[in-house]
């Protein structure tokens, strides 16, 4: 039978026995660095919480949602890299010297980009 590992495996976690229970030994060695989901992540976890609520409880469940919100921040984060400089590259500035149009560029570039990730990688079950 295929059983899923707890946190504490997945984690390499040791266990000793004490008085006939197993309790896992913690030293600072084996804690790992808490992972960043992000602007896009944490986005993308309240979009699951509120639309895939068994799919969100499972990644929570097995300690994996921090995880995966983090790889959905990242995709995001590079879709939003390479569509802004599409877009950048594909309008001119009439005023090259100007910094409020290059700015205004910019943030629309970065609002078309938005509208596509969330309707792509954001809002999406993953």
């Amino acid at each position: 039978m295929n059983e899923e590992k707890s946190l504490f495996d997945s984690m390499g976690v040791r266990y000793e026995e004490r008085e006939g229970l197993f309790y896992p030994v913690i030293t600072e060695t084996e804690i790992q660095e808490p992972i960043h989901a992000g602007k896009y992540g944490h986005l993308w976890m309240n979009f699951m919480k509120e639309n895939h609520t068994d799919r969100y409880r499972h990644l929570y469940r097995f300690g994996k949602i921090m995880e995966k919100a983090a790889e959905v921040d990242e995709e995001a984060y590079q879709m939003l890299d390479s569509m802004t400089e599409k877009y950048l590259m594909s309008h001119s500035l009439k005023d090259s010297s100007s910094t409020m149009e290059m700015w205004r560029l910019r943030e629309e570039a970065k609002r078309i980009a938005e509208e596509v990730i969330f309707q792509d990688i954001v809002n999406q079950f993953h």
